[in-house]
């Protein structure tokens, strides 16, 4: 289901529901090498971003709140972090650095990987294969949305799992390599209803407007000029 108008209440309460849950992700594992401040930096991590989502960007939870799937518009998403527990999140200075970090890797290879003609969102899904069967209805959820509003999605994640999962439902790979030195691989795929050729067709069918004479006003004027 799609969240909207989140109270502070709300979003603290989600905060703390799926931290526990998500110690062993992949990408928190990477931003918070501490396993014992892990949990912690997980729900400051949520307290903020949610504040930071909410009513501008989507985004999409199931009803216990076990899993978290964003979609950011590529053009806010590696942005300056500031407002409501920004101060609480940077104070994990390496966690932190690293996340920066990432989101601005992810940003750059979004604008290689997307026309820059097409509104475009980038999706990440905040979710352990505990919660595959849940995780694939709101993905569908989410590219009917993509399909209604005419966006394209990039799926971005640091594991292969989901990839095949990914593929069934259209998505593609269009980036795939480890992670700065790291055992995960940073994943980027794309999901676009519409085929992007297409412009590319309307060129090619393009047939230019040939003047073989010159119009009437422009004769009566030459004609007055002679004379």
């Amino acid at each position: 289901m799609l969240l909207n108008d989140l109270t502070n209440k709300q979003i603290k309460e989600i905060s703390s529901v799926i931290a526990p849950k998500l110690v062993n992700h992949p990408a928190f594992m990477f931003y918070c090498k501490n396993g014992k401040n892990r949990e912690k930096f997980i729900e400051d991590y949520f307290n903020y971003f949610l504040h930071k989502w909410n009513k501008k960007e989507l985004v999409f939870s199931n009803e216990n709140h076990d899993i978290i799937i964003s979609l950011i518009d590529v053009n806010s998403y590696h942005s300056k972090d500031k407002g409501l527990g920004a101060a609480k999140l940077k104070k994990y200075k390496n966690p932190y650095a690293n996340v920066s970090f990432h989101q601005g890797t992810v940003a750059y290879l979004t604008e290689i990987v997307a026309p820059a003609n097409i509104e475009t969102k980038i999706m990440t899904v905040y979710s352990t294969l505990n919660y595959a069967d849940e995780v694939d209805k709101l993905v569908d959820e989410v590219t009917a949305i993509a399909n209604e509003n005419n966006f394209m999605i990039v799926y971005e994640t640091f594991s292969k799992k989901s990839n095949e999962i990914m593929s069934k439902k259209g998505f593609e790979t269009a980036y795939e390599k480890q992670f700065s030195g790291t055992q995960y691989f940073e994943t980027v795929m794309t999901y676009y209803k519409n085929d992007m050729s297409e412009p590319v067709k309307l060129i090619e069918s393009f047939k230019p407007i040939v003047i073989t004479d010159e119009p009437e006003e422009n004769k009566e004027n030459n004609k007055k000029t002679s004379e």
